[in-house]
């Protein structure tokens, strides 16, 4: 087979793919059918940070996110010749538990606004938030055993979310370990990311491809698929906290240089400065001043700006899709991973 080809797309990318317009109402949906009683002080909490409800509890109409993750469940079950409703309440619990990680990831980095209004925490406060993750990954669990059709896939299922939400975990444990150090070898950066970013992508994308019953090689390639994709969807993250317009991202893109964060831009410009400047660049990370921080912009633009980093995201969804094409999944399913994959690597948001 022809190897599948991306090509490295300088400009970002606005337009939705159409896997997210196929997929996120019906996901969204059975979210809404499961969600705890607002009444609840677990309720009101999660439906809060999910958009549906505001402070007080009172209904709210805003998008559930753009439920990347669960699309992709759906789609991996449909292009191994499944039907999307097998794989929705495997789905839905990716989301559940990528939701989980958001609440208490925003505690631990002290992040006090998410999407323009106040974090779960922000409100209710840290042992509040804390309660309001736990919820939310309650009921990623509660999702799966409620849909059960199939009780060895079910269970493979489970574990295979269970192992991610441990690699999830682990992954915010790098990264919070990482915070202050950006003379770490790129190797150190891609296992956090790996796990962090990585795990449940390739979690959906395996679960979807067990949903249909697909043989474990098929699987095994998906888990793979979503790995690599995790790292292209990370990498550009990381590249929008320091150059993206906050006019489209929501967030200042100063954030992860402010928090002195081991994000991809500062890795990668620090081992490609000379002795001399990573020398000033991480004496200036040691310090927590706006003088610092310009200082770091500005060694930042020396070692190439934001050319340094712009293409090493699609490479990695070009992987991503690489491997996709091995599993000979039919061409409709393949140029709908790849615009997915073209889009989280590009993607202005």
């Amino acid at each position: 087979m022809e190897r599948a080809q991306v090509a490295l797309v300088q400009q970002p990318i606005d337009v939705l793919p159409s896997m997210l317009s196929i997929y996120p109402e019906r996901i969204a949906a059975a979210m809404r059918a499961a969600e705890l009683r607002p009444a609840t002080m677990t309720g009101r909490m999660s439906g809060y940070h999910m958009g549906w409800l505001d402070e007080r509890g009172n209904p709210r109409t805003r998008p559930t996110g753009k439920l990347i993750r669960p699309s992709l469940c759906l789609w991996a079950c449909e292009a191994c010749g499944g039907s999307a409703e097998e794989a929705i309440a495997a789905a839905t619990a990716v989301e559940w538990v990528h939701n989980f990680t958001l609440v208490h990831d925003d505690i631990q980095d002290g992040d006090r606004n998410r999407h323009g209004r106040p974090t779960v925490w922000a409100v209710w406060g840290v042992a509040q938030g804390i309660n309001a993750g736990d919820a939310l990954h309650a009921l990623a669990f509660r999702a799966l055993a409620e849909g059960a059709a199939d009780p060895e896939r079910t269970m493979r299922a489970v574990c295979a979310l269970s192992t991610a939400t441990l690699e999830v975990v682990e992954g915010q444990c790098l990264d919070l370990s990482l915070e202050g150090r950006i003379q770490i070898p790129l190797r150190a950066y891609l296992r956090m990311v790996r796990a962090k970013t990585g795990a449940l992508l390739s979690a959906g994308l395996a679960m979807g491809a067990l949903a249909a019953g697909a043989p474990e090689r098929t699987v095994r390639r998906f888990r793979r698929a979503g790995y690599l994709l995790g790292l292209a969807f990370q990498m550009r993250d990381d590249w929008l906290g320091t150059w993206g317009d906050p006019a489209l991202t929501g967030k200042s893109s100063a954030g992860d240089v402010g928090r002195r964060k081991a994000s991809f831009p500062l890795v990668a410009a620090y081992h490609s400065l000379p002795p001399e400047k990573q020398r000033r660049l991480l004496d200036a990370f040691t310090e927590r001043t706006e003088e610092a921080t310009e200082q770091i912009r500005a060694l930042l633009q020396e070692a190439g700006g934001p050319e340094l980093t712009l293409s090493a995201p699609l490479r990695f969804a070009e992987k991503s899709i690489d491997v996709i094409a091995s599993c000979e999944v039919r061409a409709p399913f393949l140029d709908a991973y790849r615009e997915m994959a073209t889009y989280v690597a590009s993607r202005s948001r």
